[in-house]
């Protein structure tokens, strides 16, 4: 995919020592991947390459925001991201991940693509739990309307299946089943 062509770092031709990288990771990025939890937002990566005789050391910094779907309420919000990952790259016979920070590539590759990466390390940041952050008065910040929704549809509030609309539990119903009994 073309968008993420600049993500394939030629290291080939650079010199030993220390190389920079920037790029503005937003929505054309994430649409690339199409299980992407994450739709909008805008990171900042700054990618710095240290290239060394028998290695190349990546080094990621993000910095920005991603819109998230709130747990609670079902609307996005933005959520911060801040994080610093390396891994360690060095040459070997064939392609494989030793841990999560090193990784082998075949003798004579001139490249390597930092994309998959890239999503997985956004990914891990995401919070396991995502709700809205508390306003600066220490309410919630989720959608009133729909927290009362889930309030009233909740079973604390409804003796069992009186809260739909027939009045009749589907619980009633599969009670009222005879089977035949056959030794």
């Amino acid at each position: 995919m073309e968008e993420l062509k600049p993500y394939n770092i030629g290291f080939s031709g650079l010199s030993n020592g220390i190389h920079h990288f920037s790029f503005d990771i937003g929505p054309d990025f994430f649409s690339c991947f199409p299980l992407s939890e994450i739709e909008e937002g805008f990171v900042k990566l700054e990618l710095t390459l240290e290239k060394e005789e028998n290695m190349l050391v990546f080094d990621f910094r993000f910095s920005g925001y991603v819109d998230l779907e709130c747990d609670r309420c079902l609307d996005c919000f933005s959520e911060p991201v801040e994080h610093q990952h390396t891994i360690y790259v060095k040459p070997g016979d064939e392609f494989s991940e030793q841990s999560e920070d090193v990784v082998v590539i075949p003798y004579g590759e001139s490249h390597f693509d930092v994309a998959h990466y890239v999503y997985e390390f956004l990914h891990l940041m995401l919070p396991l739990r995502r709700v809205h952050p508390d306003d600066d008065a220490g309410e919630s910040a989720c959608n009133k309307e729909m927290l009362e929704r889930v309030q009233y549809l909740s079973p604390d509030n409804h003796p069992s299946g009186t809260h739909l609309s027939d009045g009749h539990s589907p619980f009633e119903l599969l009670k009222k089943l005879r089977f035949n009994k056959e030794n």
